[in-house]
């Protein structure tokens, strides 16, 4: 059987290795032109229907061809469907239709027609506590579920602007506001985010033994509150290409029991502490979806610091992200992906100190939390489309934002593999410090409105098999 699993472990690490070379050449040559081969067309003119809400600017501002321009058939049917894309990743419409009508051997007019999605949602919400839902399931522990109400308001004024409200209670309370405009300059380029919360809880992890979190809970009071205000600044120059500038007020404040417990839980054996947190990040997107990646690429290099000035924490955080798909015929998508994350002084901060188990994580290690300083992190997925990508119509509902229904089902095998350096607290978390492997098959649906449900069954490195169910996209 050992030599089984050892056959095994080598062919899905060398189909792995593969898939990332065919990964990063498929992005070096992404913006590679097809052969010609008609036209060239000039653009006479663009009509847009269905925006009801949505104003012209915001819909011309994703489209990659203008009015005037002079493409060549094949380019000009290229970036027909990168602009359908454009369109659908705002997350504003259900359906986009770009058709060009030939008005001559050399002129074309083109018809986009959309189908908006719903704008409120004064949705109730219901989170759980843990990492994950699997994570929760093991104890099945109603007190470990947050709900409330969280009001969001897309697409305001028509500008693609979002305001959001947060009332959360039950295992942690939470508050918050949120207002977001991506464009306010007249090119659309320049975009702002202004935010406020505050939060409170009776229980927090203080550390891991055995890669399980141990808890420290307050029972008769909060033993954790949060205040947190912020803005960000962001840059579209292109399309594909994203910056953003963001500035962060924290204050958190803990009891005297965490001092005692962790010396190094905020720093320094205090209870209390402000701080600044600066931040910049770059991302190329070139993704055929945000939602459920099929095809194309996207990378992400993101820096922060956590404390500006004296008496606050020096921490400051690197991550990386690199991933890419590509289509294989009507049914086969293959894609792969390598993250990391490199920490300096976090070990000396807990609060500020985030390894795999969390927004990060294995899939099979779902019940395991590897802290650490440094982490690195690959992911491979071999998809086939049981049920391809297909929308209907369902004229009986009344509203016309829910009658348009989209849904696809994938059969999903995948390898992760991932490594955790923690110079801290490693002795006593075995999974830290070593390479962990998992591989499984899943069934991926998704559906309308960006929802994603992924049901898998996994091989950890422990040798310990599980199902578990996710609601993100694998990546």
């Amino acid at each position: 059987m050992s030599v089984l699993w050892a056959g095994w472990d080598h062919a899905v690490r060398n189909i792995g290795v593969v898939l990332l070379f065919v990964c990063f050449k498929s992005v070096v040559h992404a913006q590679a032109h097809p052969q010609e081969n008609g036209g060239p067309y000039a653009i006479s003119g663009i009509l847009i229907d269905g925006n009801k809400q949505t104003q012209e600017k915001i819909i011309l501002r994703e489209l990659t061809f203008h009015e005037g321009d002079t493409l060549a058939a094949a380019d000009l049917y290229e970036r027909l469907e990168r602009s359908r894309q454009n369109l659908l990743n705002l997350g504003l419409f259900n359906t986009a239709t770009l058709l060009p009508t030939y008005l001559g051997p050399h002129e074309v007019f083109i018809s986009i027609s959309v189908n908006e999605r719903w704008y409120w949602w004064p949705q109730p919400m219901i989170r759980f506590a843990d990492p994950n839902f699997n994570t929760w399931w093991l104890t099945k522990d109603l007190r470990r579920i947050n709900f409330g109400v969280e009001l969001n308001r897309f697409n305001m004024r028509g500008r693609n602007e979002t305001l959001s409200a947060l009332l959360q209670l039950g295992y942690s309370r939470r508050y918050g506001l949120r207002y977001k405009v991506p464009g306010f300059d007249k090119r659309q380029r320049w975009g702002a985010q202004v935010e406020g919360s505050y939060g409170e809880q009776d229980e927090i992890t203080i550390g891991t033994l055995a890669n399980k979190r141990i808890f420290l809970k307050t029972p008769t009071q909060d033993i954790l509150r949060q205040w947190k205000a912020g803005a960000r600044i962001t840059l579209r120059p292109s399309h594909d290409v994203y910056h953003g500038w963001t500035v962060q007020w924290n204050s958190v404040t803990v009891r005297d029991t965490v001092r005692a417990v962790n010396p190094d839980y905020l720093s320094a054996g205090t209870n209390h502490g402000e701080f600044l947190t600066l931040g910049y990040s770059v991302a190329m997107d070139h993704r055929d979806s945000r939602a459920f990646p099929l095809s194309g690429s996207y990378a992400k290099l993101e820096v922060q610091r956590n404390g500006i000035g004296p008496g606050q924490p020096e921490v400051t955080n690197l991550q990386a992200t690199v991933q890419c798909s590509w289509k294989q015929g009507q049914r086969w998508s293959m894609g792969a992906s390598l993250a990391g994350k490199t920490s300096a002084g976090s070990g000396e901060h807990y609060f500020l100190q985030e390894g795999l188990g969390y927004g990060d994580y294995l899939r099979g290690y779902e019940y395991y939390i590897i802290d650490g300083q440094h982490w690195f992190l690959g992911k491979a997925n071999v998809l086939f489309a049981l049920l391809k990508p297909r929308t209907y119509r369902v004229e009986a509902i009344p509203l016309e934002a829910f009658r348009t229904f989209y849904i696809a089902v994938y059969l999903n095998a995948f390898t992760d593999q991932g490594y955790v350096a923690d110079a801290v607290n490693g002795a006593a978390n075995p999974l830290a410090n070593h390479w962990q492997q998992a591989y499984g098959l899943g069934l991926d649906l998704v559906t309308s409105y960006d929802q994603v449900l992924r049901l898998e069954y996994a091989v950890n490195g422990l040798s310990e098999t599980g199902f578990y169910l996710h609601f993100t996209q694998p990546f």
